[in-house]
């Protein structure tokens, strides 16, 4: 079973109960308070040979990782974290004190700068590959948390930063998550929809797409690829990585086509990151793409799967 369709069989077989308002299929879930504000909870768990090697990378990285997904996740759902919670399945490889006084230095330097606190979590040590699960509490920089399910036909699909080559590159364990563009967008109100680009272009659009039951057209001449996808490859290639390769922690978003472009001035003013519209929803179900030579196809769900 593919990991997409047990998150939608988990989804049916678990409804939501209150406070929980939003539960299991966005980049968190989010819980009402009795004051009528929003906690905002995300959770990712990274393991050895997977998302990082430990015999390769340096333990200060695979913690900075750990956190900055979930700070990914918060991003875009429009949120400032508050709290997280750390547990780690540490086998013998890893139980040295440098291993992991050099892991929580990396935890550490996202914590100061992004000011949140570890509030918790859990240790066990084991014979299998180490693992570390971090569960991050946040807060809505507006009013309300943003939902992938807030696409609306007509908006202007649009992403940060450009795509592919980020594992390759090793990029994956030190990238900036977006929360300064989050802030910036979710503020003045100028943002219907987020995701955080994980799993690669391509599957991810298909989620934001279903989420709202809205379809979509992805213009491909217009993604914008990374210098990280090596330059020799023939051009479909390049762009294939762009769509499929994963762990590129953009944000792809759905706006109003008139407010792209006083929020890419915004962006581009107050952070160091740019936009880039790469497609538009629509009203029929079905993500499309559109090639240079005008041809519509159906856009594959390629990308990173668990399963």
């Amino acid at each position: 079973m593919r990991e997409t369709e047990f998150v939608e069989q988990l989804r049916r077989q678990f409804p939501v109960h209150a406070p929980v308002a939003t539960g299991i299929g966005d980049d968190g879930a989010v819980l009402t308070n009795p004051d009528g504000s929003q906690t905002v909870v995300v959770s990712d768990m990274l393991l050895d040979g997977v998302h990082f090697d430990v015999a390769g990378t340096q333990p200060e990285l695979i913690g900075r990782k750990a956190i900055a997904v979930n700070l990914s996740d918060l991003a875009a759902m429009g949120c400032c974290p508050t709290a997280a919670f750390i547990s780690l399945a540490v086998p013998g490889l890893t139980q040295s004190n440098r291993f992991l006084n050099e892991l929580y230095r990396g935890i550490q330097s996202l914590s100061e700068r992004f000011d949140f606190t570890i509030a918790g979590g859990d240790t066990n040590s084991w014979n299998g590959p180490f693992a570390i699960n971090v569960s991050m509490i946040g807060a809505p920089f507006d009013e309300r948390a943003i939902l992938r399910s807030g696409a609306e036909p007509g908006d202007s699909l649009v992403v940060t930063g450009a795509l592919g080559g980020s594992s390759a590159s090793e990029r994956h364990l030190s990238f900036e998550p977006r929360l300064d563009v989050a802030r910036l967008l979710t503020r003045n109100s100028m943002v219907h929809a987020m995701i955080d680009i994980s799993d690669g272009l391509a599957i991810d659009l298909h989620r934001l797409l279903d989420a709202g039951g809205t379809g979509g057209l992805l213009y491909l001449e217009s993604v914008p690829v990374h210098d990280d996808v090596a330059a020799g490859l023939p051009s479909e290639d390049r762009l294939r990585a762009a769509l499929s390769d994963g762990e590129d922690f953009e944000l792809l978003m759905a706006m109003p086509p008139e407010l792209v472009g006083p929020a890419s001035v915004l962006v581009q003013s107050q952070s160091d990151s740019t936009l880039t519209i790469v497609g538009t929803v629509t009203e029929e179900s079905g993500c499309r793409m559109i090639g240079a030579d005008g041809d519509v196809s159906d856009l594959p769900e390629i990308g990173w799967q668990h399963g």
